[in-house]
């Protein structure tokens, strides 16, 4: 697997991790998202973090997954609901979920979508994203030794969910 670069050309191939408290990482980047994407939609967010979970990560792209999947559910959410969870996992894995009650992504979809330049279809307007932060979504998390994944039943709303190691 060819390692991540960041914007001062270092590869990332899992040296710059440290202990990273992703409870309080997903509130900030939470409170971060809403006063930058918001923009005066009228939707509501919901948190079941479990405090304290320690992980090992590079902040840096964990930062980025986080935004990039709460932008996404801000961007393509109209109304309604936004839900963040954390818990442990008994496998010493963190979950982070975020599920909204937007736009679905078509089941076929589901997989495609994690691959540089893929849209969903029902995303694939002048507006919509050039497919390339789900993309880095699944780089940074598997360059962590761990998974991401989409859930939808295609007719309304979509959950993303990634493990860290704790």
């Amino acid at each position: 697997m060819k390692p991540l670069v960041n914007s001062g050309g270092e590869s990332f191939d899992g040296g710059t991790k440290k202990e990273v408290d992703l409870s309080e990482l997903v509130y900030d980047r939470l409170d971060y998202c809403k006063k930058l994407y918001l923009n005066g939609k009228d939707l509501e967010f919901f948190t079941k973090i479990e405090d304290n979970i320690k992980v090992n990560c590079d902040e840096h792209y964990i930062k980025s997954t986080l935004d990039n999947l709460i932008i996404n559910a801000i961007q393509y959410s109209k109304e309604g609901n936004i839900t963040l969870e954390l818990d442990k996992n008994s496998d010493s894995t963190a979950i982070f979920s975020i599920r909204d009650e937007g736009i679905a992504i078509p089941q076929a979809e589901l997989y495609d979508i994690f691959f540089s330049f893929i849209v969903s279809s029902r995303t694939k307007t002048p507006a919509g994203g050039r497919g390339v932060g789900l993309a880095l979504c699944k780089k940074a998390i598997t360059t962590h030794g761990e998974e991401i994944w989409a859930e939808s039943d295609g007719a309304k709303g979509s959950t993303f969910k990634f493990t860290l190691p704790i």
